[in-house]
Formats: structure tokens, sequence, C-alpha cells
């Protein structure tokens, strides 16, 4: 007989085991901390961003100093209710599933928790390329051109990621000069299976989300992004939370007798924002002539 719910800890494995796409991108930026979004602040958040400011020389001991104004930059980062729901037959219970956890489960965790990293890809994918003239021939030079970017404007060197699609860690994959990450080994978080290496002093990771042909360097304070698990109903038991791929998921399931059948809704809240362009250098590809 078919499972009638799947505990938390067997969503977060299913998924884990299961998930069509690797969640990546959360892992890379600066997370907004779930408690934030209550009372209030509703389901928006404001980040404050503080203008750097600059020292003054007192050229003669003794004169009047100047006072300076310091100010911040407000950044919102509001929460969307992301949600799969469907209804299994008594007839789909009874006779056609054998695994309810890998047959329903497992696809509605897959679809909510890869529209949560979507939400951060969006942002991410609208931004204009810094350099669109990147090619196989050039393509160390573009990164070396992010890099010194990213400095000039005074990034930190520590958590600097360079996130590829695809078909641009192609490009990378094939220099001669790039560091190749070790084995992963024993299959750990998403991020770390999503590093394919070093270069530049970037963090390299692939991701799916991103527009094909692009790469973003930044780093990890550049973008922000929200994750907040849904209460569990009062009024139903049969609920279910996990983790998966770092986004915090939940599952509601419960009979619906007038349609004789069981309905299983898998959902989430999450949210993302550019905090720091200046943080953020786009690099897309072009076709070779």
């Amino acid at each position: 007989m078919a499972n009638t719910f799947v505990t938390a800890k067997q969503v977060s494995a299913l998924a884990v085991a299961l998930l069509a796409r690797s969640l990546v991108l959360p892992g890379t930026v600066s997370r907004v901390p779930a408690t934030e979004f209550a009372g209030d602040n509703g389901d928006t958040v404001t980040i404050r961003v503080p203008t750097p400011s600059a020292a003054r020389t007192q050229t003669t001991p003794g004169t009047v100093i100047t006072y300076d104004d310091l100010s911040e930059t407000p950044v919102d980062v509001t929460l969307a209710h992301l949600y799969h729901a469907t209804r299994v037959t008594d007839e789909d219970m009874s006779l056609k599933i054998v695994d309810f956890g890998a047959q329903v489960t497992s696809i509605q965790v897959d679809a909510v928790a890869r529209g949560a990293e979507d939400r951060l890809a969006a942002v991410m994918n609208a931004l204009p390329a810094d350099d669109a003239t990147v090619t196989g021939a050039n393509v160390a030079g573009a990164v070396l051109a992010a890099r010194t970017a990213l400095g000039e404007a005074d990034v930190p060197a520590t958590d600097r990621f360079l996130a590829v699609a695809p078909d641009f860690a192609e490009q990378i994959l094939g220099l001669e000069t790039f560091s190749a990450a070790d084995s992963a080994g024993d299959g750990g978080d998403a991020l770390r299976e999503a590093i394919i290496g070093r270069f530049r002093g970037f963090t390299v990771v692939e991701s799916n989300a991103l527009t094909a042909g692009t790469a973003l360097a930044y780093h990890r304070s550049s973008f922000a992004f929200a994750n907040r698990v849904p209460v569990a109903p009062e009024s139903q038991p049969k609920t279910a939370s996990a983790i998966v791929g770092s986004v915090g998921i939940r599952q509601v399931f419960q009979y619906v007798p007038d349609r004789l059948a069981d309905a299983s809704v898998v959902s989430t809240f999450a949210g993302a924002a550019l905090v720091d362009a200046d943080r953020v250098y786009k690099l897309s590809l072009t076709a070779e002539s």
C-alpha cells in the first residue's frame, strides 16, 4: 500500500536525491534572517546598506574639524508565497502509486525549491552585461577584468564567487590555468557539489538557473536571499517541514472527502534583491566571428 504521508526526514532525503536541478545560488549570497519577516515588517524587510565615507586630515593641531553626515541606502526584500498543489484520487492511491514520496512529494518539492532559487536567479539574470564580448579566446582576460573591477570597487578578496551557466562553464573548464576542484567525495551540500574550481580568486560555481552564456563575478554581500518556512496549520496535524538545498519548505497533507482524493501542498516563502551593483560584474558570451 502507498504511504499516506511523508515525514520531514523523508521529504529532505527524497528531495536531495531527486532534485532535478541543484540549488546553488542561495548558498553564495547573504541570507536575510527569517525572523525579520514578522510583526510590522510583514512580507517585506528593508536592508540598510551603509554608504562609504572617507577620512579627513587635521592639517593644523587645534583647528576646528569637519563633521560628515552618515547615510544609508535602503534595499527592500519582499517574500512571495511559492507553492505546488496536487490532488491524488483514491484510484491513484489504491491502484497506481507505489511510492508516494518518489512519485508525488519529490516532484512537488523540486518545483517549489527551484522556484525559490529562481527568485534570486531572476535578479541576477536581469542585470545588464558589463562585458558582452566574451569568447573562448578571451574568457581568461574577461574574468581577470572582472577581478580588477571588483578590486577597484574595494570589494573584499574573500567570499568572491563566479557563478556561470553551463555553456560558460565549458569555456572556463577548457582553460589550462583553471584550477579544478577536488572530488566532492561523500555527497555534501548542493553548493559544494556545484563548485567546479578556483580561478582568478573566485570560487567558480555552475548553475542551470542562470541565462545561457552568462557569468557573474560578485561578492557574497552583493545580493540578499530571504526564505521562510510557512507555519504549520493549527487544524492540520499532517504537516512536515524540511530544508532542501538551503531552502526551507513545508508540506501539508489532507483528505478532501467531496473529491475522494488526498490533497498535498508544498510551499515556501522566498525573495531576493540586489544589494550593491558595484560588487557585481556580469560577463556574456558572444558568437565568435
